[in-house]
C-alpha cells in the first residue's frame, strides 16, 4: 500500500475519530505538537476512506453543537493526511466494527502510533505494540519527553 508521500521517512500515525475530534473540534492544547508535527513533516499522518466516511458521520452531530465546529471541517479535516486504499483486514480484531479499520490501517502501514481514547482500541495496545503500533491517547503521547522536547 503506497501513497504520495510515503517515501518520507518520517513516523507515520494513525488518527482515530476522537482524536480529530480532540484536535480540530475541542481545540485540546495536546493537539498543538501533532499539528506541528504534521505541518513541518516530522510525522505523516495516513487515513482511508472509510475513515473520511466515519468523520462525516460523528462530527456533525448535536453534542458537538455547543463547539461551534465550523462547517468547512468536512472539507478540510483531512487536508493533512495522506489518503491510502483501505487495508486488508489484519491481525488484530476490534470489538467495535466501526474501528477496525484504525488497526488494521496501523498494523497494514507500520504506523509507530495511533491516537485514540476509544477503550475498543486502547484494549489493543499490548498486541499492537508486538506488531510495532503504540495506541495511546493523544493527551499521552503529548507529554512525551520527546515530543515536549521537540
Amino acid at each position: 500500500m503506497r501513497a504520495p508521500g510515503l517515501a518520507s521517512h518520517a513516523p507515520i500515525v494513525i488518527l482515530d475519530t476522537n482524536a480529530l475530534l480532540d484536535w480540530r473540534v475541542f481545540k485540546d492544547p495536546a493537539a498543538r505538537p501533532l499539528a506541528q508535527a504534521l505541518l513541518d513533516g516530522r510525522l505523516r499522518w495516513l487515513a482511508s476512506p472509510a475513515m473520511l466516511t466515519e468523520w462525516n458521520h460523528v462530527w456533525p452531530r448535536s453534542v458537538f453543537a455547543r463547539w461551534q465546529p465550523d462547517a468547512a471541517l468536512t472539507t478540510t479535516v483531512f487536508e493533512h493526511a495522506i489518503m491510502v486504499d483501505e487495508p486488508p483486514r489484519g491481525p488484530l480484531v476490534c470489538k467495535d466494527p466501526d474501528d477496525q479499520v484504525f488497526i488494521d490501517l496501523a498494523v497494514q502501514v507500520g504506523a509507530q502510533w495511533l491516537f485514540s481514547k476509544d477503550a475498543a482500541l486502547l484494549k489493543l495496545a499490548r498486541r499492537a505494540r508486538l506488531h510495532g503500533v503504540e495506541v495511546m491517547a493523544l493527551q499521552q503521547w503529548a507529554g512525551l519527553p520527546e515530543v515536549v522536547d521537540a
